[in-house]
C-alpha cells in the first residue's frame, strides 16, 4: 500500500464517509467498512503527529542534555569545591532532575549538570579538598558547600 501524507489520508477518509453516507447501491457491510477505514485513517493521522511530537521533544531533550552536560564550570569553582563537594552536588543534581514535578527540559539539564559536576570531579580527583575561600562563594560553590553543611 502506498504511503499517504496526512492531506491525502483525510481526503480518502472524506471521500469514504461520503460514499458511506450517499452511496447507492453499497451494502451495509460495505458501508461499515469504509466507515472504519476513515476511523482508522483519520487515527493514523493522529499517531503520527503524536509521534512526531514525541521525536521533537526527545530530540529538543538530547540537545538540551548535551548543552549541558558540556557544561564548564569555571576555574574557581575548582577552588571553592573538594571532591567530596562535587560528587555529592552531582548525586543532588541527579536527584532533583528525576523529582516528578521537574519538566523534561529541566531534567535534561540537571542530568547534564550531574554529568559535568561527575566530570569536573574526576579531573580533580578524591585527594582534592581546598579550603573554604574567605571570600565570597559563587552560587554553585555556596550550594555545594552549604548541602555539605560548611
Amino acid at each position: 500500500m502506498p504511503r499517504f501524507i496526512p492531506e491525502q489520508r483525510i481526503r480518502l477518509a472524506k471521500a469514504h464517509e461520503i460514499r458511506a453516507e450517499t452511496g447507492k447501491g453499497v451494502t451495509s457491510e460495505q458501508r461499515d467498512r469504509l466507515r472504519r477505514s476513515a476511523k482508522n485513517l483519520l487515527a493514523l493521522n493522529a499517531m503520527e503527529e503524536r509521534k512526531n511530537q514525541s521525536k521533537s521533544l526527545a530530540e529538543g531533550l538530547a540537545r538540551i542534555f548535551d548543552q549541558a552536560a558540556e557544561q564548564r564550570w569555571s576555574e574557581d569553582l575548582r577552588e571553592e569545591l573538594g571532591y567530596r563537594h562535587m560528587i555529592h552536588l552531582a548525586d543532588v543534581f541527579e536527584g532533583w532532575a528525576f523529582d516528578s514535578r521537574m519538566t523534561p527540559e529541566w531534567t535534561a539539564k540537571l542530568a547534564g549538570w550531574a554529568g559535568s559536576m561527575r566530570t569536573l570531579a574526576e579531573e580533580v580527583w578524591s585527594t582534592w579538598d581546598p579550603q573554604k575561600p574567605a571570600g565570597a562563594l559563587s552560587i554553585v560553590g555556596l550550594i555545594g558547600r552549604t548541602l555539605m553543611h560548611e
